[in-house]
C-alpha cells in the first residue's frame, strides 16, 4: 500500500498541473530548508518564503530530503566554510553586528555550519531545481508526443489504460500540452493569506508549547556544555511575568553515567523578556532548593562527549623540576582533580586574554583549533563563532541555592552569589560565590573572580571540617601507612590565576583509623605497634602550600613542623598507650595482689592460731557494739 502511494505521488508530480516555475521553485527552497543544521528564525523565514512563492509542494519536499541528506554529509566541509567566511573574508564585523542586532541575533548567524552552509544550499538548490524542472519537461514531452502517435493513443484511449494512468498518476484536470504551455506566476495568489494563518497558527502553538521548547532547550544548552544527558521533569516560562521555573533538574555525570553531577528539586528565575530579542539573558535574580552531588540516577544517563582532556605531557614534564611534591604523590583521585584544573586553566586564559584584549580597545581574535574543538565536542552542525560584542550572552545578577546536601553527615549549605556571567570581562564587575553553613555566618568556601581586572588575582578561601579520609589520601613507601577512616579539617586562603597558585593551608586530621604493613617500621615501632599508636593518635596538624600553575599544581609541605607535630602526637599517642598498658598491668598486679592476699587469710582463718583469731575478733567487736 505504501509503494502504490509513493509510486502515485511520484506518477502526480510527473503529469501533475505543476508549472516549470512550481517546479523549480519548489526543488530551490525545498534545498534551502534542508540544508539549515539549525531550527531557528532562519529556517522557519525559509518556510515563510517557501509559501509565499508559487512552490509546489511535492518537489519542496522532494528538496528538502535532498537538501538534509546532503547538509548531514557535508557538515565538516559546512563548518570549516562558514569559518572562513567569517573569520578571513574581513565580514566578521558585519557578523558581529547581525549576532548582536534585536531579531538578526536569532537568526544563529553565529554558527559556522549555518553560515557556510548557504554556498552551497544555494548552488545546489539551483541545481536541483533546473535538473528537476528539464526532467519532469522532457518526460511530459516525452508523453504528449506518444499520446499523439495513432497506434498509442488508441491503446491509451481504452477503458483498461484509462483505469491503469488513473491508479499511477490520478485524476488530470487539465491536459499534459496544457501545463507544458502553462506560465505560472512568482507569487502565490493566495500566499500572504496563507503566510499569514501560519503565522497565527505559528504563534498559537508556541504559547501552548512554549514550556516543551523551553525544557528542551534548557536540556540541550546544559548538555552542551556537560556532554551528558540533562533531564527536567517540569519547566515554565511566563513571558508576561517574566518568570521561569524549573523542577527537578538532573545532570547526569559524564565520568560515573550511573550517578547525577548535580540534582536541583526547584529553580525560578526572573528573566527579562526584552533581552531574549537578541539572544541574551538576564535574570536578576536566580533562586533555588535541594541540591544534592552524586546521587544514584533511576537508570544510567547518556554520555554525548567525554568529559576532561588527557595531559598534556610535554607540559608535564616541563614543570618536573618545579619544587614540591605533584597531586599524585598525595591523592588517589589527583588526575580527577587534575583534569578539573585543565578545564579551569583553559577557561582563565580565555577570559584573561579577552579581559587584556578588552582594555586594549581590541577584539579577540578566534583560532581554527579552539573552534575544531569545539565542533568535536558539540558537533559540526552546532558549534558557533564568540561575536558576543558588547555584552554576556547570559548574566545571573544574583543567584541563591538553599538545602545544599553535601553528604557524609555535614550540614547543609547555602549558596549566594553574584554578577555570574558568559563573558565575565565584559560585566564589568567580579564574580563571586560564597557556601555557608544553614544558621551559620562564616562561610565554608568562597571565591572571587576578579575578570573585571585582567592584572587582580583571584581569591580563594576555605574552612570545611569533617571531611571523611577514607581512600582519599594516599601515602608514599617512606610512609607505608594504609588510611582507612578518619577525618581532616581544612583550612586555605590564598590567590590563584591560570598560571601561579598561592594557597597556603592547613590540615588537621583527627580520629585516624590506620594500620601499618607487616614487616614495616614506623619510628623504631614495629607493625603492630605502630598501628597500635596511630588509631590512638588525637590529631595530626599539617601546614602546607599548593603551588605551581593549575595544569602542574605542586603541593608543598611544612616537614619541620610536620615532624614535630607528628613526634608530638606519636608521643602522645605512645604515652596514652603506655598508660593503658601500665594501667592493665597495674590491674593486674593488684588483682595478684587480693588473690594472694585471700588465699593467706584464707589459710590464717582455717587453722588452730584462725579460731583464736576469730575468737579475739568476736571479742572485740563485741566490746565496740
Amino acid at each position: 500500500m505504501l509503494t502504490f502511494k509513493i509510486v502515485r505521488k511520484i506518477g502526480k508530480m510527473l503529469r501533475g498541473g505543476a508549472g516549470k516555475k512550481e517546479i523549480f521553485l519548489g526543488a530551490l527552497c525545498g534545498v534551502l530548508i534542508g540544508f539549515n543544521p539549525v531550527a531557528g528564525l532562519t529556517l522557519a523565514l525559509a518556510i515563510l518564503v517557501t509559501l509565499l512563492l508559487n512552490a509546489n509542494v511535492g518537489f519542496t519536499l522532494l528538496g528538502v530530503l535532498v537538501g538534509k541528506v546532503l547538509c548531514l554529509a557535508l557538515s565538516v566541509v559546512s563548518f570549516h566554510t562558514g569559518y572562513f567566511i567569517i573569520h578571513s573574508l574581513g565580514l566578521e564585523g558585519l557578523f558581529t553586528t547581525l549576532a548582536n542586532a534585536p531579531v538578526t541575533a536569532l537568526m544563529n548567524l553565529d554558527v559556522y555550519a549555518m553560515v557556510g552552509s548557504l554556498p552551497y544550499a544555494i548552488i545546489i538548490g539551483i541545481a536541483f531545481g533546473k535538473f528537476m524542472d528539464t526532467t519532469v519537461t522532457k518526460i511530459r514531452e516525452q508523453m504528449v508526443r506518444a499520446g499523439e502517435h495513432d497506434k498509442v493513443g488508441k491503446v491509451a484511449g481504452n477503458k483498461f489504460s484509462k483505469l491503469l494512468m488513473w491508479l499511477v498518476f490520478g485524476k488530470q484536470k487539465i491536459s499534459t500540452a496544457d501545463v507544458l504551455a502553462k506560465e505560472s506566476p512568482l507569487l502565490r495568489k493566495s500566499g500572504l493569506i496563507l503566510v499569514g494563518s501560519v503565522l497565527i497558527i505559528g504563534l498559537l502553538l508556541e504559547f501552548l508549547l512554549l514550556d516543551i521548547a523551553v525544557k528542551k532547550g534548557i536540556q540541550s544548552a546544559i548538555a552542551a556544555n556537560t556532554g551528558a544527558e540533562v533531564n527536567i521533569e517540569k519547566a515554565h516560562l511566563s513571558l508576561a511575568g517574566g518568570k521561569l521555573e524549573i523542577e527537578n533538574l538532573q545532570i547526569t555525570d559524564p565520568d560515573k553515567p550511573s550517578h547525577n553531577l548535580v540534582q536541583l528539586k526547584t529553580l525560578a528565575a526572573d528573566i527579562s523578556v526584552g533581552d531574549l530579542l537578541r539572544q541574551t539573558y538576564t535574570i536578576d535574580h536566580l533562586a533555588g532548593a535541594t541540591l544534592k552531588r552524586n546521587t544514584l540516577r533511576d537508570k544510567p544517563g547518556a554520555v554525548y562527549a567525554k568529559a576532561g582532556k588527557k595531559r598534556d605531557k610535554a607540559k608535564e614534564a616541563a614543570k618536573e623540576g618545579q619544587p614540591g611534591k605533584s597531586l599524585e604523590d598525595y591523592f588517589a583521585k589527583a588526575q580527577t582533580w587534575k583534569n578539573h584544573g585543565g578545564k579551569a586553566y583553559e577557561y582563565l586564559k580565555k577570559r584573561k586574554a579577552n579581559a587584556e584584549a578588552i582594555q586594549k580597545g581590541e577584539k579577540p581574535k578566534a583560532t581554527k583549533e579552539a573552534a575544531v574543538a569545539d565542533a568535536k565536542k558539540l558537533g559540526y552542525l552546532k558549534a558557533a563563532a564568540d561575536l558576543v560584542a558588547d555584552r554576556p550572552a547570559w548574566t545571573i545578577h544574583r543567584i541563591s541555592i538553599q538545602d545544599i546536601q553535601l553528604g557524609d553527615g555535614r550540614p547543609p549549605q547555602i549558596i549566594m552569589g553574584s554578577e555570574l556571567s558568559s563573558h565575565p570581562e565584559l560585566n564589568g564587575q567580579p564574580t563571586t560565590l560564597a557556601m555557608t553553613p544553614v544558621g551559620g555566618s562564616k562561610p565554608s568556601a568562597k571565591i572571587v573572580l576578579h575578570f573585571d581586572d585582567p592584572a587582580a588575582q583571584h581569591e580563594f578561601a576555605v574552612n570545611l571540617t569533617g571531611i571523611a579520609l577514607g581512600d582519599t589520601l594516599e601515602t608514599s613507601d617512606s610512609f607505608p601507612v594504609n588510611i582507612s577512616d578518619g577525618k581532616v579539617d581544612i583550612k586555605a586562603n590564598g590567590t590563584f590565576s591560570a598560571d601561579e597558585l598561592a594557597l597556603p593551608f592547613t590540615l588537621l586530621v583527627r580520629n585516624l583509623k590506620a594500620d601499618v604493613e607487616d614487616g614495616q617500621t614506623i619510628m623504631g615501632m614495629d607493625a603492630k605497634t605502630a598501628t597500635e599508636v596511630l588509631s590512638s593518635m588525637g590529631k595530626l596538624e599539617i601546614d602546607g602550600s599548593l603551588g605551581g600553575s593549575l595544569l602542574s599544581p605542586r603541593v608543598n609541605i611544612d616537614y619541620d613542623k610536620l615532624t614535630a607535630s607528628m613526634k608530638q602526637a606519636l608521643v602522645a599517642a605512645g604515652k596514652k598507650e603506655l598508660s593503658k598498658r601500665a594501667n592493665k598491668e597495674i590491674d593486674k598486679a593488684k588483682d595478684e595482689a587480693k588473690k594472694q592476699a585471700g588465699e593467706e587469710l584464707d589459710k590464717l582463718l582455717g587453722g588452730e592460731e584462725g579460731d583464736s583469731t576469730e575468737d579475739k575478733a568476736k571479742g572485740l567487736l563485741k566490746k565496740l557494739f
